[in-house]
């Protein structure tokens, strides 16, 4: 048996480039895993065991201190202590203001594992399974003192505006073109369980040849609030019409809905093969399928259900160029009867799924050198979208309900990748390898859980399909390793001495990437019209389909702006998603490190490490807002050369 406990304990300022709204963070953790082996002849019985706890806190200058909001005259906001600070304010052509969320988070979690391994003949069967539970008790409104989007609309009288400051003018005026509000009321408790079991043999068929063969069921419960404070949307097919249900409750359109507001995906049937067959001397065929299931969107779906009215405050206002709002007063009330809940997610909502199939091939074409090549395919299936059912080009299309979000289980992807690589294996002190990955990836949702980005076009779900957020079409990896041949056993002060002593031991490791950029979305933010639409952040731009890439980008243009303009109002963006390819970079990193024995088992090593050895400047951000006006310009670039010295002794 086996026992260990483990803690650590972190306290940090959050710097903020306002620095009246920085914050400060705590947290602490305590870990104990158990592990109990037990063999009996041939069987082994493995038993593991694990809890631990973790908690953290945050708060800014306001938090308890001073209920800024409040005494601004802003009404409709929290007057939670915790939750006091300065409200969010975002514009189209400027930097957003944002506060530190105060918060307090306590987790607790609790695994048992069993696994039994019996040999039989050519084959060695492992079976198990094991069982978690997670409880989670949390405080923490990220929008409790209100958001401020400010467009221009009253100060420009346009619908349609492309920098020039009247988003800034407005917010001089106190107005606001919409304004959102969002508080719990209070702690809750949420508590997740979930099962697993599973079968692998690893079959060695022949001498040449060895099959790997797997099931895994996994069962993941929906966490629920221990209270029943959690509230989704009940809609009925297309979205005419939608009504809160609580945990447990019957809804209007869909009938019962389980205390935790989605039904349990119980399908996660995951088969995995594996194959190794050596088909000549120094010549491998690898291959493999498998299928694998997300279980980490139920806990951020879970924190969104609980801060749903009546356990929590929601409202959106909305504000037009003839009926203004006032920065005081639009969150104070909401329409008599109106429907304020901001999100909902869909009650037969499932897991998303990933398929893998890989094949690899490697060849020795020598005894220090070999060459291999992969591919590998992978298709997504039941990846999460999220959706703006309520919101049209020119308005809310439910009157008596609010815009809401709403995540369902309806994205797909694929990818395809092929690598190919030369090794040369340590020999003389010298060895190292290229890589060199050729890929494509294309979906309509980048994410397995927890998306963020919302369709345009709620009617036009396709029109999300393009290149993955994580796309990198080129990328070319290469490593040198050397032992420096001074010291003993190398070729130069062999016998030691007092020089050898200083110059021997070393080994030098050096690493060059050069990749191909990620792609990026050309999108409409805080412009009037969009806003007005509920499209903010979310609508993109024209395309009018000339050459996006131009011969000589620089800082100040990095692509063609000229290919790309603002729908008019009432209209969507016809540019696909990740259109643009953002930039690429090339990175040569170097290491010098030695061990020096000092005795007995103590040993001192020594570690020098240059990141970005060459200095290279590599482009980072590029601002893609096209109603900003830096619109096309970088807006950072990544690190520059820097150096470290470590040292470190083991005893």
């Amino acid at each position: 048996m086996t026992a260990q406990v483990q803690y650590r304990g972190n306290s940090n300022e959050q710097a903020n480039v306002m620095p009246a709204l920085g914050g400060r963070s705590t947290g602490s953790a305590l870990t104990v895993p158990i592990t109990i082996n037990i063999s009996k002849n041939r069987v082994q019985h493995a038993i593991n065991l694990n809890y631990s706890r973790t908690s953290s806190s945050t708060s800014n200058n306001f938090s308890s201190v001073e209920d800024v909001a409040g005494n601004a005259g802003i009404v409709g906001v929290s007057t939670d202590p915790l939750a006091w600070g300065v409200p969010s304010l975002s514009f189209s052509t400027l930097s957003s203001v944002r506060d530190a969320t105060p918060s307090t988070r306590r987790d607790t979690r609790w695994s048992l594992g069993y696994t039994v391994t019996k040999p039989f003949r050519v084959h060695t069967v492992r079976v198990g399974g094991d069982y978690r539970q997670d409880l989670s008790k949390t405080q923490s409104d990220a929008n409790a003192q209100g958001a401020y989007t400010f467009t221009g609309l009253y100060s420009s009288g346009s619908s349609q505006v492309r920098g020039g400051g009247y988003d800034f003018a407005d917010f001089l005026l106190g107005r606001p073109q919409q304004a959102t509000v969002n508080y719990g009321l209070g702690e809750v408790s949420l508590r997740g369980r979930s099962f697993s079991l599973f079968v692998q043999d690893d079959w060695r068929k022949a001498s040449n040849l060895t099959v790997n063969l797997g099931l895994r069921y996994e069962l993941v419960m929906p966490f629920v609030e221990t209270n029943g404070r959690m509230v989704n949307l009940d809609a009925t097919t297309g979205f005419t019409a939608v009504s809160p249900v609580i945990s447990g409750q019957t809804g209007t359109y869909s009938g019962s809905y389980p205390d935790g507001l989605i039904r349990t995906d119980a399908n996660n049937i995951a088969p995995r093969v594996g194959v190794a067959w050596r088909v000549a001397p120094g010549t491998i065929v690898r291959g493999g399928y498998g299928i694998s299931y997300n279980a980490g969107s139920y806990s951020s779906m879970a924190r969104q259900l609980v801060n749903q009215p009546p356990f929590a405050i929601t409202n959106t206002a909305i504000g037009t160029a003839t009926s203004p709002l006032l920065i005081t007063n639009p969150l104070a009330t909401a329409t008599p009867n109106q429907i304020t809940n901001d999100y909902g997610v869909d009650l037969n909502y499932v897991l998303g799924m990933v398929q893998t199939l890989n094949a690899d091939l490697s060849r020795d074409l020598s005894q220090v050198w070999s060459v291999g090549a992969g591919y590998t395919h992978i298709i997504g299936s039941d990846l999460d979208i999220v959706r703006a059912p309520n919101r049209g080009p020119n308005g809310l299309l439910l009157a008596d309900v609010q815009p809401f979000e709403w995540q369902s289980a309806e994205g797909s992807s694929r990818l395809h990748a092929a690598e190919f690589r030369l090794t040369r294996r340590p020999v003389r002190g010298i060895g190292g390898g290229v890589t060199y990955t050729l890929a494509r990836s294309r979906d309509n949702a980048s994410s397995m859980g927890g998306a963020t980005v919302v369709a345009q076009n709620d009617k036009d779900l396709q029109a999300e399909w393009g290149l993955s957020s994580f796309d990198r079409r080129h990328q070319l990896n290469a490593n040198l390793n050397v032992d420096l041949p001074f010291g003993t056993g190398r070729r130069f002060f062999t016998n030691g001495g007092v020089l050898g002593t200083i110059v021997g031991g070393w080994r030098f490791t050096t690493t060059f990437t050069m990749q191909s950029g990620t792609p990026l979305t050309v999108r409409v933010t805080g412009a009037a019209s969009s806003v007005a639409g509920g499209a903010s952040g979310t609508l993109r731009a024209n395309y009018d389909g000339s050459p996006i890439t131009i011969a000589n980008p620089t800082i100040d243009q990095y692509f063609n702006v000229g290919a790309f303009s603002i729908p008019t109002a009432g209209t969507y963006g016809n540019s696909s998603r990740n259109l643009v390819i953002g930039p690429g970079s090339r990175l040569l990193n170097a290491q010098l490190s030695r061990d020096i024995r000092l005795g007995g088992n103590r040993v001192m090593s020594l570690q020098l490490n240059a990141n970005n050895l060459l200095n290279t400047v590599n482009y980072g951000g590029v601002n893609t807002t096209i109603n900003s006006p830096s619109f096309g310009q970088i807006t950072s670039v990544r690190a520059m050369r820097s150096m470290t010295f470590n040292a470190r002794v083991r005893f």
